[in-house]
């Protein structure tokens, strides 16, 4: 169920921030930069992340989104997060907040070949999408029953966030 009027439960994360546009275009062109930027990582195994985290978070709408996402550009979640689990783990200590965990799971990763350049880019996705997370849940925007079919092209999905700053921002 929906929780701002004019949004409903099968609304995009596009409506809800076009519906309150102050910050949005800002904090659109910021995950513009987190998720799609070069870097240590690439953008398939930054959107397994922000699954990940939105699964810990109870957010099933952006756990749907991004673990698609994560498969166009990654291919098979299931290989991905296997291939990434010293970065989950992390993502996952640092969403407890527990300081010796958190230096275990940093450890464990760097230790499994990850640089700290990687590890931060997992700090940048964990902050982001607990932000996100937290807007999805207070729209209660609901998952979608059903994956696009076809499913979206990397190229299709290449300039999504940027685009979705450009609807807000022409809102």
């Amino acid at each position: 169920m929906a929780n701002f009027s004019g949004i409903a439960a099968d609304s995009g994360l596009t409506h809800v921030l076009s519906s309150f546009p102050q910050n949005s275009e800002q904090l659109l062109r910021l995950l513009d930069r987190i998720m799609c930027s070069g870097g240590a990582l690439t953008r398939g195994e930054r959107e397994a992340i922000a699954a990940h985290v939105s699964g810990l978070n109870g957010v099933a709408y952006c756990v749907h989104f991004h673990s698609l996402f994560s498969e166009v550009f990654c291919g098979p979640v299931a290989a991905t997060q296997e291939r990434i689990r010293p970065l989950l783990d992390y993502a996952g200590a640092l969403h407890t907040g527990e300081a010796e965990r958190i230096t275990q799971a940093f450890a464990a990763a760097t230790g499994a070949g990850w640089s700290e350049a990687a590890l931060y880019e997992v700090v940048e996705v964990c902050g982001m999408f607990s932000f996100i997370n937290t807007i999805v849940r207070a729209a209660g925007l609901a998952a979608p029953d059903q994956v696009p079919d076809p499913r979206p092209a990397a190229a299709e999905l290449e300039g999504s966030y940027a685009a979705m700053a450009e609807a807000v921002r022409g809102n």
